[in-house]
């Protein structure tokens, strides 16, 4: 019986480097389209619409933007 020799949850897998789906969408900081997009600020209204201001990696560590799922 042939066994694999490679580990398979090597460091540098792309499972093993990311354990939520890449998500794509707006940046509200750079006002551009990003990959890795977080949810920063929820803003919830009674009647209507709400929002919610997302940014990418880079202007969360640019602009020190805690995302909204990582608050205590």
């Amino acid at each position: 019986m042939n066994e694999s020799t490679q580990d398979q949850n090597a460091e540098n897998s792309p499972t093993a480097a990311r354990t939520e789906p890449m998500t794509y969408g707006y940046c509200s900081w750079h006002r551009g389209y990003s990959a890795g997009i977080r949810a920063i600020e929820v803003v919830e209204q009674g009647s209507g619409p709400g929002g919610v201001q997302s940014a990418c990696g880079n202007c969360c560590e640019k602009y020190d933007l805690v995302p909204y799922a990582d608050r205590p």
